[in-house]
């Protein structure tokens, strides 16, 4: 089965705290944070802080504990936009009051199945029998979106498949760090370890779907 992943619909960096005082950080910082020729619009609301880059596709929200810096454009691969660059920016302009709790990476991908049913090649990897469900619920098994939690070493992940067309897939990785005293590593680190866990999900999927043959 030739697994091929043509297009990266999205990626994101989140940061998650013990406490984030919105009160505490400078909304108008965020306009710089782009360089001088970015434009944004920056909305500085009670519940949360948000700053739109229209022309970088970019967007940053800050609420309920968290920092998400998304990276909204489809391209053909991660790192056109330094988000590792502007996370650690984010982290900065945080009152020191506030403890870094975990952080994660998120990336969207559209895979396709050369050949293949995408919703035939998923029901074959993790459903051994449709007609029991199928009893159960008194009806024809026509699609199924797996969720894979697990681990590696001391990072958690979250991988959902969701079948959109006859040999597409859309898929979402979460890789998410945490434990105790946790810090953000230096930009060139962060950077590195952003592009390795793209790189695992792109070996990871090809091993997933041949090993389910």
């Amino acid at each position: 089965m030739a697994v091929e992943i043509p297009t990266v619909l999205g990626q994101n960096i989140t940061l998650l705290y013990d406490s984030l005082d919105l009160q505490a950080i400078d909304s108008s910082k965020l306009k710089g944070l782009m360089g001088s020729q970015a434009k944004p619009v920056v909305m500085d609301m009670p519940e949360m802080i948000v700053a739109v880059y229209p022309a970088e596709s970019l967007v940053i929200q800050m609420g309920d504990r968290r920092i998400r810096i998304t990276l909204q454009q489809r391209s053909d691969d991660i790192g056109g936009v330094p988000l590792w660059e502007t996370a650690l920016k984010c982290d900065q302009l945080v009152s020191a009051q506030s403890t870094l709790n975990a952080y994660g990476f998120n990336y969207d991908v559209g895979v396709v199945l050369t050949g293949e049913d995408a919703n035939k090649a998923v029901l074959d990897l993790f459903i051994s029998d449709t007609q029991v469900i199928e009893s159960a619920v008194e009806g024809d098994l026509l699609s199924f979106v797996p969720r894979l939690i697990f681990r590696r070493g001391q990072t958690r992940y979250d991988l959902v498949l969701e079948p959109t067309a006859e040999e597409r897939i859309k898929v979402h990785l979460n890789a998410h760090f945490e434990f105790e005293g946790i810090t953000l590593p230096q930009q060139d680190q962060l950077e590195t370890s952003f592009r390795e866990e793209f790189g695992y999900l792109v070996s990871m999927l090809p091993n997933l779907f041949e090993g389910g043959e």
